[in-house]
């Protein structure tokens, strides 16, 4: 990178040796020194212009600056060469018209390139402050050009109209050039991604530099052609070429600075207004021949005063500046981005559609529940630790944010899904290990949801949208684990958000049923209870599994309502069975954590008991192991259930979070085994677990039921292990309430050969 910086500067050198050599080994042949060092310059302009043709070519979003600029470098090219042909051809020693008409005609473009680019960032200048320094430094150089260049030209009468009129004309291109130099200073400071346009800033101001000194020539009648100035001229195209250059060689984390470059730039721009009062200031009191009186110095001390003063205030005004954007955009606990800088500076990324990024939304796990047991400076303390090994992982190439509290978006710049997953790998093996914070040792899970510009995601919405259902399918995949999002994602997730606003509408449009599985006697056969099981059939998507959409249900705060529609439909099916004449059995309606724990649930049990009609000691309440991670609140609402003569029931015991301690505390009724125990059940295969858990329920004074019952062979094992109760596909499917009623009517029909 440092050789690209000091290229054009070494090509600068050779060329002032170049020009020397021409200048003085070519002293007595004005022609051949004319000839070499027009060469030169044609030389350079050829490659400067090919340096743009090939940005111009490669570059989609600002074709048309690097258009007009190529044009302007054309036309200051092919001024050289007319008069390298007029050289040859008619020994034209002195500049002829018709290369001057072409040089003035390159400024036309210099314009539009550099008002093209103007317009393309006017957001950066929607300021007053930018605007009265401009104006400021234009009277200030208006001024001083007319005073010392535009009126003694117009005093000059030994030389030709054209001449004049052409030199004329480079001095009001030159106040127009000067005001674009200070536009390109503040796009720079501004905004970084602009860095490439300082060259275009030295080789304009060298074209000034050159024009000025032109000028000058011209007014002492002593410019002599191929001299100091056209070196400057040359050089000035150079730098005005390699702008292109350095454009295409630039890395592309250049576009990924930090957006509070503005804060420097606050800090420098009173430099241009004020030093050109100064300036002018001074050349006007010169002009005067320095004839002060006590007014005109107390005015000159008043002003230095308020310059003086304007500095500081300009100065105090940028630090608060800057303490206002470290509230606004950077987080406090870890000194990273937050949110509201991620939008700001991936808003500004997002316009160079040629910068592929990869996003990842990171979640730590656990946080949040370290936070509620130690306290706030424990998760602060645990953020501050994932932060500081997320920067010793990633090093280079990113940029990270706290996205939220327990949340971080990395922006990569590398997007080939090998160093992405790779990346990955090293983030969670660091996060892995514990954190120990004095006398705690913590350990942390972290997920992460993939998504890459612009191949997934086009828009700052997409972004978000994206890597948060990546992260949520990763959370499904168990820890440490990292998802990309890609078209089956999309599809998941457009599904999701359809379930979820037709499962709105589906109890009011009766598309939700209830349908039953017995629960069967073991040794004779007979059904002694039922399990109520949600069902949905919707129009559209035709029979939807309660694993897929329950879990949509809970998370779009769903829940209760359709678990209260259940208990309700259950509990009068229920009774309406006993009116038909059968013995009441025992009904088992499953059961939600988030409806187990949400406020009056014993309460609300019991009202539609009464609002159907079921006597409590029919019905039994199926929970998830997962209601031990709050054992106090859940011994509390079971308790309120076993007083109401409600009985409850573990489903799926043996999968999740009991331990003999927490079981020996709850007031439950009975222990239902997973059918995943039951499955290793055959008749080459016993298994000691199933044989424990039911010697543990029975120990325990507790009912024990097995369910997914699908052979002879597991009915007679679990029956020779002290197993009463089953269900499963060996005595009956699910089936709706009519159904129902027939199998009741004929359940003989499930009594097997007796053991």
């Amino acid at each position: 990178m440092r050789t690209t910086i000091s290229y054009p500067f070494l090509l600068s050198i050779g060329i002032g040796l170049l020009f020397w050599y021409g200048n003085h080994f070519f002293e007595g042949s004005e022609w051949m020194r004319l000839v070499l060092l027009n060469t030169v310059q044609l030389f350079v302009g050829i490659l400067s212009t090919s340096w743009i043709i090939k940005s111009y070519l490669k570059n989609d979003s600002a074709r048309r600056f690097w258009m007009f600029l190529g044009l302007g470098a054309s036309f200051s090219t092919l001024g050289t060469l007319v008069w390298i042909i007029l050289l040859v051809t008619n020994n034209a020693l002195d500049t002829p018209d018709l290369s001057s008409l072409t040089w003035v005609c390159s400024y036309f473009f210099y314009f539009a390139a550099l008002l093209n680019q103007l317009l393309n960032q006017t957001r950066k200048f929607s300021n007053s402050a930018f605007f009265f320094n401009t104006m400021i430094y234009m009277i200030a150089a208006t001024s001083i050009s007319y005073h010392y260049l535009l009126y003694p030209l117009y005093q000059i009468n030994q030389q030709s109209l054209w001449y004049i009129a052409h030199t004329f004309l480079f001095q009001i291109a030159d106040l127009g050039i000067l005001f674009f130099i200070i536009t390109l200073y503040y796009l720079i400071l501004f905004n970084k991604r602009n860095a490439y346009l300082t060259y275009l800033i030295i080789g304009l101001f060298l074209q000034v530099i050159g024009d000025i000194t032109f000028a000058q020539f011209t007014i002492k009648n002593s410019y002599i052609s191929g001299g100091s100035v056209d070196l400057i001229w040359t050089i000035a195209l150079l730098f005005i070429g390699y702008t292109a250059r350095y454009h295409e060689k630039e890395p592309r984390q250049e576009s990924m600075i930090d957006p509070f470059a503005l804060n420097v730039s606050t800090k420098k721009e009173f430099i241009f207004p004020y030093s050109s009062i100064l300036i002018l200031s001074i050349l006007m009191m010169q002009s005067y021949a320095w004839n002060l009186n006590a007014l005109s110095t107390g005015w000159i001390m008043i002003f230095l005063l308020i310059i003086i003063r304007q500095a500081f205030t300009v100065m105090k005004n940028s630090e608060l500046l800057a303490e206002l954007n470290q509230i606004a955009y950077i987080d406090p606990l870890t000194s990273l981005g937050n949110r509201a800088s991620f939008l700001q500076d991936t808003k500004n990324t997002l316009k160079d559609e040629h910068t592929p990024l990869a996003f990842i939304l990171l979640q730590v796990e656990r946080v949040r529940m370290y936070t509620d047991i130690f306290g706030h400076h424990v998760g602060e303390q645990i953020m501050k630790e994932v932060s500081f090994r997320l920067k010793h992982v990633l090093k280079e190439n990113f940029k990270m944010y706290r996205y939220s509290e327990d949340e971080f978006m990395i922006v990569l710049l590398k997007t080939e899904r090998s160093s992405i997953t790779v990346m990955n790998e090293k983030i969670f093996i660091h996060l892995a290990a514990p954190i120990r914070l004095k006398e705690l040792e913590l350990n942390i899970v972290a997920h992460g949801g993939v998504s890459v510009f612009p191949d997934q995601s086009l828009t700052i919405e997409e972004i978000q949208a994206h890597t948060a259902e990546a992260l949520y399918q990763a959370k499904q995949n168990g820890n440490y684990a990292f998802v990309y999002y890609g078209t089956e994602l999309q599809s998941n997730l457009v599904r999701k958000l359809e379930i979820e606003s037709y499962l709105r509408n589906a109890i009011r449009e009766q598309q939700l049923s209830v349908y039953y599985q017995p629960k069967v006697n073991l040794r004779s056969g007979r059904i002694i209870g039922m399990e109520a099981l949600l069902r949905w059939h919707h129009p559209k998507f035709g029979w939807i599994s309660p694993a897929e959409f329950i879990p949509i249900a809970e998370e779009a705060g769903l829940i209760n309502e359709i678990g209260e529609w259940v208990l309700f439909t259950a509990t009068y099916q229920s009774k309406q069975l006993q009116h038909l004449g059968f013995e009441p059995l025992l009904l088992s309606v499953n059961v939600s954590v988030l409806q187990f724990q949400s406020p009056n649930f014993c309460q609300r049990v019991s009202e539609i008991l009464e609002e159907t009609s079921l006597d409590s000691q029919w019905l039994e309440l199926e929970i998830t192991e997962s209601i031990v991670q709050n054992i106090k609140e859940s011994v509390s609402i079971l308790q309120c259930l076993k007083t109401s003569q409600i009985k409850t029931s573990i489903d799926d015991f043996g999968t999740g979070y009991s331990s003999l301690n927490v079981l020996e505390q709850l007031p439950i009724d009975t222990l239902k085994i997973d059918k995943s125990f039951i499955d290793r059940l055959t008749s080459n295969q016993n298994s000691p677990m199933v044989k424990t858990i039911i010697e543990l329920g029975l120990n325990l004074n507790l009912n024990v039921v097995a369910e997914g019952i699908e052979t002879i062979e597991q009915k007679k094992i679990l029956t020779s292990y002290g197993c009463t109760i089953g269900q499963g596909y060996l005595f009956s499917r699910p089936i709706d309430f009519d159904a129902f009623v027939t199998l009741l009517q004929t359940q003989d029909v499930l009594k097997t050969t007796p053991l």
